[in-house]
């Protein structure tokens, strides 16, 4: 990997502010020196004319399901060159997309901890995932943090819906996984599941509550434990609009799809009261609830926009903000030394937040990256809000 590229005339978001029009120059796999800028050789260094663009951080997805390597790649053709997985089952299928070489990287929990009887814990059997998977006891909660990090993943995570796991266990996979340095990221997506990630002091809490409005009760709290929050507002939508869920509620009201506009007040409060908000969309390919990784993420960037987040704070939820909590500090910025994931746009997304899918190029790790359609493909397999 080598090579110089000099990007001019383009205006910047650097993952924090706005600059420019300036000039950035990627040399090899890091974003350089402008210096190198300066009297170039023609014959050694490619030129791009950023004039009426801008120039943003590889975009980060904190939250989503890939169903394989083809899927993965496709990810950095719609500007997203990090994403987050938060299921990965079976073990085959977490160490096939650990190894894959592409442009996406790929973080993971590998699978996350459930119990048997849960609403995630009947999915899993429908899927195949025998019970001795599921977490029963806090000497359970001990080895399935064990397991994970024998695994060796990027951070450990929790379905701490209701009904779910008892307290005692949430608050025992919290000090294990603090034990051996992981972050945790908890699945709630209810005010309940809220306030039990709260208690147990889980780092990420990610979904929004939509059957009661998060208030200071558990927001104060988010805030003085310094809780991240990753609402996944494409799935909200998504649960909110179901005609699925309509049926079957009419069946089990605990099922009836849920008020979309809670969930955007939840992120209101969240926002107000200083919580970090990070960008994820909860992509998945059910075949019920499919959100395609890659586009999603542009969606979920106006929906944070719409929940009251500046254009700005939005892109920094997809960026630096994703960058520093997720424990990224070599990408998320545009900084000399820093890994050279990049999108280019056209117009200006710090006033139009849907500027962000006018995608000019990319670059992942330095190297430019084909702008493609990717086709939709909706299997059975990955749990939608996991």
């Amino acid at each position: 990997m080598g090579g110089v590229t000099i990007i001019k005339h383009v205006r910047v978001f650097d993952g924090e502010e706005m600059h420019g029009p300036k000039t950035v120059v990627i040399e090899g796999s890091r974003i350089g020196e402008d210096a190198l800028a300066d009297d170039p050789d023609p014959s050694a260094v490619a030129v791009v004319d950023g004039s009426g663009c801008t120039l943003l951080p590889g975009l980060i997805d904190c939250h989503v399901h890939i169903l394989d390597e083809a899927q993965l790649a496709a990810c950095a053709s719609y500007g997203v060159t990090t994403v987050c997985d938060m299921a990965c089952i079976p073990l085959d299928k977490y160490l096939k997309l650990r190894a894959a070489k592409g442009p996406t990287t790929w973080l993971s929990s590998s699978l996350p901890a459930y119990e048997e009887n849960s609403r995630h814990g009947k999915l899993f059997k429908l899927g195949g995932v025998t019970r001795n998977f599921a977490v029963h006891d806090t000497d359970e909660a001990a080895k399935f943090v064990q397991d994970r990090v024998d695994e060796d993943v990027d951070y450990i995570k929790i379905i701490a819906d209701s009904p779910g796991h008892d307290q005692a266990v949430l608050d025992k996979i919290q000090v294990e996984a603090k034990k051996h340095g992981k972050m945790t990221v908890a699945h709630t997506a209810q005010y309940l599941a809220f306030e039990r990630g709260v208690r147990a002091g889980f780092d990420v809490l990610t979904h929004v509550a939509m059957d009661k409005v998060l208030d200071d009760n558990v927001v104060s709290k988010m805030v003085s434990q310094k809780t991240v929050a990753v609402p996944t507002l494409c799935m909200m939508q998504r649960m909110a609009e179901s005609w699925v869920l309509w049926v079957v509620g009419w069946i089990l009201p605990s099922f009836a799809p849920k008020d979309f506009q809670v969930g955007l007040d939840g992120v209101a409060a969240m926002h107000s009261a200083g919580v970090p908000i990070v960008a994820g969309t909860d992509a998945n390919n059910s075949g019920i609830f499919t959100i395609v990784p890659g586009p999603s993420l542009h969606h979920e960037l106006e929906l944070l926009v719409r929940a009251g987040l500046t254009p700005v704070e939005a892109l920094r939820a997809a960026t630096s903000l994703a960058a520093r909590h997720f424990n990224l500090p070599d990408r998320g910025r545009i900084a000399p030394g820093l890994r050279a994931d990049l999108v280019l746009v056209e117009g200006k997304p710090d006033e139009d937040i849907t500027a962000t899918q006018k995608i000019s190029k990319v670059w992942s790790n330095g190297e430019e990256t084909t702008i493609s359609t990717m086709e939709q493909r909706s299997i059975l397999g990955n749990c939608a809000v996991m």
